[in-house]
């Protein structure tokens, strides 16, 4: 960056207009470095500078050499604080670009989740399950090859995906699990209901008291109405009780 000193004195003392040229040449190297990720104290330092600089050369078209040399003392030092600023803007961006060098190797997060994942498609298996696994295994393959490329950020991108996508799966073979128990409850309800209708049955032919026939009734209902496995397993065990005390 050009900035005030002896040359520049010793110039200006022969030929002012060299002024007007220096403080021009500062401009062109600082909008050359201004862009929209600037601050915007840097933005403004350097719109007024450009109007000091205007004045500088009103002051040049009207021979007015002592105002001349103020504004463009005034110019300069504006223009170098913007330079200033735009120095202070690039120390992030270099601090992230160290950071992301430094991205450590994410292989050990990526053998975790496929040891997860591979307990994920055993048991989407035992459940006999019509889950796809293609897409998380085509992550995997790709995980891996960014691994061996020490592209560790996209890396730790697509373990992201992994993470995500095997957690939507767990949830829908839970799903799956409960609906299948829920299933084979309702089966093994199912059988003990057939027994009831038939001890129901018996209860009457034999002339059994009205308690003993609506504790009989009010069992069949409970069971025939609840979903819940537990509970099936829980009113069965009420009408082995019931049995028992008929018997």
């Amino acid at each position: 960056m050009i900035f005030g000193g002896m040359t520049h004195t010793v110039q200006a003392q022969t030929d002012p207009s060299i002024l007007l040229k220096i403080a021009k040449q500062a401009q062109n190297q600082l909008e050359n470095q201004i862009n929209q990720d600037s601050s915007d104290k840097a933005k403004q330092l350097f719109r007024e500078g450009t109007q000091q600089m205007k004045a500088l050369e009103e002051s040049l078209a009207n021979n007015d050499v002592e105002s001349a040399k103020k504004y463009f003392l005034s110019t300069m030092r504006i223009f170098k604080e913007v330079s200033q600023q735009l120095t202070n803007n690039k120390s992030p961006q270099t601090e992230m670009a160290t950071l992301k060098a430094t991205t450590e190797d994410p292989s050990a997060d990526l053998l975790r989740l496929q040891d997860y994942s591979d307990n994920i498609k055993t048991i989407a298996k035992k459940y006999n399950t019509s889950i796809d696994f293609s897409d998380l295994d085509d992550l995997f393959v790709i995980a891996k090859k960014q691994i061996r490329a020490k592209q560790f950020d996209d890396a730790l991108q697509t373990i992201g995906q992994i993470k995500q996508i095997t957690i939507d799966l767990n949830n829908k073979i839970r799903e799956y699990a409960s609906q299948q128990e829920q299933s084979r409850a309702k089966d093994y309800a199912q059988k003990y209901l057939e027994q009831l209708d038939r001890l129901i049955e018996n209860a009457k032919n034999q002339g059994l008291s009205e308690n003993i026939i609506q504790k009989l009734e009010s069992a069949r209902e409970s069971l025939s109405s609840t979903t819940d496995p537990h509970e099936i397993i829980n009113q069965i065990k009420k009408l082995y009780q019931l049995k028992n005390n008929l018997n």
